[in-house]
């Protein structure tokens, strides 16, 4: 999970961009969003999945806060798109509920206390 978590975090930075190259009509709001939001949560998530991958027990407290700030960031946003914007409704219909899921399934596997004593 955490090298999963690692790539995820790895791989927003560079979609943020390309999403702000691409779609000139919300370019002031995606990059808002990206200097904002998501820049903030990559570092975050970053560090906390390193620190997993190195068995520090302070990661699962960092990879909580970076998957928290991610849903916060990700259901308004991604709400706001799927109303405003009119080109691409259907992919972000589709696409933004499973990335919504997917980060609840992420948090609540994290924040099981079972991970902690495997990580002491």
């Amino acid at each position: 999970m955490a090298w999963l978590g690692l790539l995820v975090s790895c791989l927003a930075l560079p979609l943020t961009l390309q999403i702000i190259l691409i779609d000139p009509r919300w370019r002031i709001a995606n990059i808002a969003v990206g200097a904002g939001g998501v820049l903030p949560v990559s570092i975050v998530g970053i560090i906390a999945f390193i620190a997993l991958l190195r068995w520090l027990h302070w990661g699962q407290i960092l990879a909580i806060v970076a998957l928290s700030l991610s849903l916060a960031l990700s259901l308004p946003y991604g709400i706001v798109r799927l109303v405003m914007v009119e080109p691409g409704r259907l992919l972000v219909a589709v696409a933004a509920p499973l990335a919504w899921a997917l980060n609840v399934a992420a948090l609540v596997f994290w924040c099981r206390p079972g991970i902690r004593a495997y990580l002491r």
